[in-house]
């Protein structure tokens, strides 16, 4: 594979809205919504993980899009 996938700005910025909208939502299932030390780190855990697992996916999206034009 001798092809390098840029990394774009827009994709990373994708990346960020989702796992920061997701890392919320995930942590307001799990617990109540408060302004605490618990809940910010639970998500910022949260983020972290969905930005983690969500990598690729945003990149083969981006690809697929990119080969359909």
């Amino acid at each position: 594979m001798d092809e390098e996938v840029p990394v774009r700005r827009r994709d990373l910025v994708t990346l960020v809205v989702l796992s920061l909208g997701g890392g919320i939502a995930l942590t307001s299932w799990m617990l109540s919504p408060q302004l605490s030390p618990q809940f910010f780190n639970a998500v910022l855990v949260a983020t972290m993980l969905l930005a983690f697992f969500l990598f690729i996916p945003v990149m083969g999206i981006r690809l697929f899009l990119e080969d359909e034009e």
